[in-house]
C-alpha cells in the first residue's frame, strides 16, 4: 500500500476498510459456498448468513460510500433474516453449504449453524445499519420505513423499562435465562449459578452497549425527519441516558475496578464487552453528561487509560504498544493469552472517539496500531485479517469488524 499519498489518518482507515469489504468480495465460488472460508455470495450481497456480520459489512460500505452494495445487503437480510418479530441469528439462504462433511472441519460449527435465535446484538447492529442507510439521500423511501420497524420492535423486544436494561434475547423467546445453550457450543451457558433451579434471566454489558449506540443511531434519524417527533426523541434520548447510568453504576463502569461483564453470571471480563461499553459511553456522551464543560470527555479518559492498563501488551522494553489481550493481564499470563483483531480495532475505533490515546499519545499508538494490523493481513496475498496474533486463519468476524469500527462511528 502507498502510504505516500495518504494525507490523513481517516483517509487511511478509509482505503484500508475499502481493500477489506473487495478482498471479503473476492473470497467466493460459483457455486455450493464453503461455510467458514467463503466470505461473499454474489447473488445476494450476503457475507455468510449471520446478521452481525453482515450488518456490519453494510455499515462500513455506506462509509465509504459504496451504496449499491449496502442496499443489496439490506435487501436480503430483509428477505432471509427478518421474520417480522426480529432478526433471526442465522437464516439459510440456499447460498451456503450446511452439509455434514463441511460442518464437521469447521472449528466452533455452532457459529454457521442456521439459528431462529433472536439476540439483542444482532437486532442491535442491524437497527445501526439501517439508521445509516435511512440517513442516506441516495436511497428511496423502502429503507425508511424498515428502519423505523426494526426500531419500534428493538424497544419492544429488548429494552427492560422496569430495570432499565436491555435483555439478550427477544421477549417473544423468552428474554434470556440461564438454561440457554451457548452461541459456541450449544451447550448450557458457563458460570450459571442455579437458584432452586429457577430460569433467571442475566444481563451482558454488550447488549446495553449495543442498545445504546443503536438508539442514538435511531435518534439521528428523527432529528433529521421534518417534522420532527420530539416526543420520540426525548423517549429514545431517555433510554439511552437510563442504560448508560446502568452500566455506570450496576455493571459498575463508573469505578472500573468494580466492573462485570454479566449480571446473572459469573463470568470473567474481556475487553470485547469493555471496549464496546466505552465505545458506547464515548458516543452517547453528550446527552450522559450535559452538565459538564467538556461532557465527561475526562471521565472517560480516565476510564480508557485503567482499562488499557489492565488489558495492555507491552513491547521488548515493557512499554504499551497500542496493542491489547483480550484478557485482563490479572487472568492470563503473556503466554496463555492473545490479541484479536476484534478487540484492537475497538480500541482504535475508541480512541478515534476521544481522539486520544493514554500512556503513549495518540501518534504512537496509531503506529503501534497500524503495525499490528500490518502483521494481521500480511499472512494472505489478499490483505485479509487473520483472526489474532497466534490464530493464522482468515475468518469472517475479524474483518467485517476491521472494516466498520475503522470508519464507524
Amino acid at each position: 500500500m502507498d502510504t505516500v499519498a495518504i494525507k490523513t489518518e481517516g483517509e487511511h482507515a478509509s482505503i484500508v476498510a475499502e481493500s477489506i469489504l473487495t478482498a471479503m468480495r473476492r473470497r467466493t465460488a460459483a457455486d455450493s459456498l464453503h461455510l467458514a472460508e467463503n466470505l461473499f455470495d454474489e447473488s445476494t450481497g450476503l457475507h455468510s448468513e449471520g446478521v452481525w456480520h453482515n450488518a456490519l459489512s453494510g455499515i462500513s460500505s455506506l462509509r465509504i460510500s459504496h451504496f449499491e452494495d449496502a442496499k443489496r445487503i439490506a435487501d436480503s437480510l430483509y428477505k432471509y433474516s427478518w421474520d417480522g418479530t426480529s432478526f433471526r441469528r442465522r437464516a439459510y439462504s440456499g447460498k451456503w453449504n450446511h452439509s455434514p462433511d463441511i460442518i464437521d472441519t469447521i472449528d466452533q460449527p455452532n457459529y454457521y449453524l442456521e439459528s431462529s435465535e433472536h439476540r439483542c446484538v444482532q437486532h442491535g447492529m442491524a437497527l445501526i445499519f439501517w439508521s445509516e442507510l435511512a440517513l442516506q439521500n441516495e436511497v428511496d423511501g423502502v429503507y425508511q420505513e424498515q428502519q423505523r420497524v426494526v426500531a419500534r420492535q428493538f424497544v419492544d423486544e429488548y429494552w427492560d423499562q422496569a430495570l432499565n436494561r436491555w435483555i439478550t434475547i427477544s421477549a417473544f423467546q423468552g428474554g434470556g435465562t440461564v438454561f440457554r445453550p451457548s452461541a459456541s457450543a450449544n451447550k448450557q451457558t458457563q458460570g450459571v449459578t442455579l437458584d432452586d433451579g429457577k430460569e433467571q434471566t442475566y444481563y451482558r454489558a454488550v447488549d446495553q452497549a449495543i442498545g445504546v449506540l443503536a438508539c442514538l443511531g435511531h435518534v439521528k434519524v428523527l432529528e433529521q425527519q421534518v417534522p420532527q417527533n420530539e416526543t420520540e426523541i426525548e423517549h429514545f434520548t431517555s433510554i439511552i441516558q437510563s442504560t448508560c447510568a446502568e452500566l455506570l453504576t450496576s455493571f459498575g463502569y463508573g469505578n472500573e475496578e468494580h466492573v462485570k461483564t454479566y449480571i446473572g453470571l459469573n463470568r470473567n471480563r474481556n475487553f470485547w464487552h469493555d471496549g464496546w461499553v466505552l465505545l458506547s459511553l464515548s458516543a452517547a456522551r453528550y446527552c450522559v453528561f450535559p452538565d459538564l464543560e467538556d461532557h465527561g470527555e475526562t471521565e472517560l479518559r480516565k476510564l480508557l487509560e485503567r482499562i488499557v492498563k489492565r488489558y495492555c501488551h507491552l513491547d521488548s522494553n515493557r512499554t504499551f504498544d497500542g496493542t491489547v489481550w483480550h484478557w485482563p493481564q490479572s487472568f492470563k499470563g503473556d503466554a496463555d493469552n492473545l490479541r484479536y483483531c476484534g478487540d484492537n480495532v475497538l480500541l482504535y475505533a475508541i480512541t478515534r472517539s476521544l481522539d486520544w490515546a493514554p500512556a503513549i499519545g495518540l501518534g504512537k499508538y496509531q503506529t503501534g496500531f497500524w503495525e499490528f494490523i500490518e502483521l494481521l493481513t500480511s499472512r494472505q496475498d489478499d490483505g485479509l485479517a487473520s483472526v489474532a496474533d497466534v490464530y493464522k486463519q482468515v475468518r469472517l468476524h475479524p474483518n467485517t469488524e476491521l472494516a466498520a469500527l475503522l470508519v464507524w462511528p
